[in-house]
């Protein structure tokens, strides 16, 4: 019984920190992970929007003929849509307002999911994984490789030194 429990004792002792080394290398490529989501994400909403302003007679012509977007008018749709693809990308690319740039491209996916009824399986699905990967970014946020990180690390570094300044004044 004993060597069984010097056994279990030895593999914990061991086995435990090399579990844990490894779980931190793994954490470390976090960042880069979420860099690569925003990046993918941005670079296909980009596409669809630099297609629309390509042809915009043929953007507005679709938005007339063939998307039901209910409530608004088919222009006011498509440069809305238009504007949405372009900016949330652009933010979403470079991590500014990460997670209000993808929540705008996350309710875009679904009306346009919605909206355009001639859908099939796989693009409804592609639809489905654009909207995990958004909501992924929704609620973990851009990253630390994103210009949010960095303002958050200016602006703490600016408090914490006002309030160091505030305590040494007399």
């Amino acid at each position: 019984m004993t060597d069984r429990t010097g056994l279990i004792t030895r593999v914990i002792d061991q086995g435990v920190p090399a579990y844990l080394q490894v779980v931190r290398g793994i954490e470390a490529l976090t960042p880069l992970f979420d860099l690569s989501v925003r990046r993918y994400l941005a670079n296909i909403f980009w596409k669809g929007g630099m297609v629309k302003l390509s042809s915009w007679m043929s953007t507005v012509m679709l938005f007339t003929m063939v998307y039901d977007v209910p409530v608004l008018p088919p222009e006011v749709a498509a440069y809305l849509s238009t504007t949405i693809e372009l900016g949330g990308s652009f933010l979403l690319a470079i991590g500014l307002a990460g997670r209000w740039a993808a929540l705008s491209l996350f309710g875009l996916n679904i009306v346009a999911a919605l909206s355009y009824g001639q859908l099939s399986e796989a693009a409804l699905q592609e639809a489905f994984y654009w909207a995990v990967l958004l909501l992924y970014v929704v609620l973990h946020g851009p990253g630390l490789i994103s210009v949010d990180a960095l303002l958050d690390r200016v602006y703490r570094r600016r408090y914490a030194m006002s309030r160091a300044d505030a305590a040494v004044s007399p």
